[in-house]
């Protein structure tokens, strides 16, 4: 063992006398034991309590709703339990194949070892699962980060209107037909095609236009 702080590690075997040794096995290597489950039901309750940093999954475990065994159930909770939560996953089995490294490798397993497992190679499967694991969660956290920033983007996109190309505007009133013939006010389509908003209000000329006994005054000179 590198390490001198002890790793936690949720065993997951459904042999009682297996689960125990390799209880023992991982005592006597330096790692503490987070758990023993004996089914995926179990493995993902403990996950959830102990918050283990390696789950040692067996490849073939008994379907709690079945009662028969699944040889491909370690596989499956080991994807569940990547999707809900970052812990590392190293597969037991008994078999080896490149089927199985790869639907291992789907599946977001770190490393696998085979029964019977040795020492050296148990720990040395830990120490590679983390090492990857760590990458590949370094990976989703940019994928999602990246998935995120995508998301804002493309909703600032929606979000702005913009006005290009030749406007019809009516040199009497200022109207401007749209796309369908209408004509609106200017400030109405504006509005429409754009994020701008506008204040009515008046300007001084209009002012003593609009209400010369109020503002008639205003363009003779003060003395």
């Amino acid at each position: 063992m590198i390490s001198t702080t002890p790793i936690g590690v949720l065993i997951v075997e459904d042999d009682p006398l297996i689960n125990a040794s390799t209880a023992n096995q991982l005592r006597r290597l330096g790692y503490a034991v987070a758990g023993q489950a004996y089914d995926a039901t179990q493995a993902a309750d403990l996950v959830q309590q102990s918050r283990p940093a390696v789950v040692l999954m067996d490849l073939q475990l008994i379907d709690p709703e079945t009662g028969r065994e699944d040889p491909r159930a370690g596989l499956k909770a080991a994807r569940a339990l990547r999707e809900s939560t970052p812990v590392t996953v190293v597969l037991l089995t008994a078999f080896e194949s490149p089927e199985l490294i790869d639907q291992a490798g789907e599946a977001g397993v770190g490393a696998y070892v085979v029964k019977p497992v040795r020492d050296n190679d148990l720990d040395r499967a830990i120490a590679i699962a983390r090492a990857r694991s760590d990458d590949l969660f370094e990976v989703r956290r940019l994928s999602d980060e990246l998935r995120r920033q995508n998301e804002e983007l493309q909703a600032a996109l929606e979000r702005i209107k913009t006005l290009s190309g030749l406007l019809p505007i009516c040199a009497g009133c200022k109207r401007i037909r749209d796309d369908r013939g209408y004509w609106q006010q200017v400030e109405l389509y504006i509005q429409d095609h754009s994020e701008a908003r506008f204040s009515h209000g008046l300007c001084p000329e209009c002012c003593v236009k609009l209400y010369p006994e109020v503002f008639g005054d205003a363009k003779k000179p003060r003395t």
